[in-house]
């Protein structure tokens, strides 16, 4: 006999659902967690669309590459500001330790060129800009030896390197933004207004936005499957570091998946003890 869902059924498990102290915390403590991150999640975004809202004010245009600059700038400062005050001798609570993000970065100062050019996406990010942080092989040092970012300006409608760290935007002789590759490829171009310590320590031929072989090289196949469908241009491209700047979508949609398989779970097992009923009525 094939079941089928009705009404009635629904609201018959509804009712089971809670029919139990058990049950009742269980659930409850799903929602509890949910709204706790979305209101963490919202007060993080909000933050940064705050911080990025006033480079937008007090940025010397409109354009892209003026508010880029603005935020770059200012986001600096403030970290500079704080890392003196902490000197890196900051101890993080039970909850920066649990949800990690950009925002630690921008509340201490902290993490360096990586620290940096977190904070920096992430606040463009929610700009709407298209960001990716780039992991620099330095000549010296090898792969990650200095930490940038790119975002793709429309106003010039291409992708531009920044270094947060340095407060630099390589510009050709013209003025012109460029991108990482081409600073590689014309380093003697630019090494006039390369700060000294970039200079000296950072020199690079090569870039990618994801260490595929990270923990062990999970990742390859995903990179591989990108590759096949969508070129190797695309793959190389792919920054999965962007979905470390804040931790909370994940947990949303972790609670979320949490609470609806318990809740499905709970669901079939309901189906079976009632048609098990049903089953024994009939035979009774």
């Amino acid at each position: 006999m094939r079941f089928k869902l009705r009404p009635t059924y629904f609201k018959e498990f509804l009712h089971d659902c809670l029919s139990t102290s058990t049950r009742k915390l269980i659930y409850l403590l799903f929602a509890g967690a949910l709204v706790f991150v979305l209101l963490e999640w919202q007060h993080e975004n909000n933050l940064y669309r705050n911080i990025g809202r006033m480079a937008q004010i007090h940025a010397s245009s409109k354009a892209d590459t003026a508010v880029v600059q603005e935020a770059m700038t200012s986001l600096y400062a403030s970290m500079q500001a704080r890392s003196a005050i902490f000197e890196g001798h900051e101890t993080l609570s039970w909850k920066q330790s649990l949800f990690q993000s950009a925002d630690i970065h921008l509340m201490y100062g902290s993490g360096a060129c990586g620290g940096y050019s977190m904070v920096l996406a992430r606040t463009l990010q929610m700009l709407g800009y298209e960001v990716r942080i780039g992991q620099l092989k330095v000549i010296n040092g090898g792969w990650g030896g200095h930490i940038i970012i790119e975002f793709y300006s429309k106003t010039l409608s291409k992708w531009v390197m920044i270094d947060p760290l340095f407060t630099w935007i390589p510009r050709t002789k013209g003025g012109n933004m460029v991108g990482i590759k081409y600073v590689a490829k014309h380093w003697p171009d630019f090494e006039a207004q390369m700060p000294e310590d970039f200079k000296n320590q950072y020199r690079y031929n090569d870039v990618r936005y994801t260490n595929w072989d990270k923990y062990g090289g999970i990742l390859k196949p995903y990179y591989h499957l990108a590759k096949l469908f969508m070129g190797k241009p695309y793959a190389d491209t792919i920054c999965l570091r962007m979905y470390r700047l804040s931790t909370f979508p994940l947990l949303v949609w972790t609670a979320v998946g949490g609470y609806f398989s318990f809740f499905i779970l709970a669901y079939f097992k309901y189906l079976r003890r009632r048609n098990k009923l049903i089953e024994n009525q009939r035979n009774n």
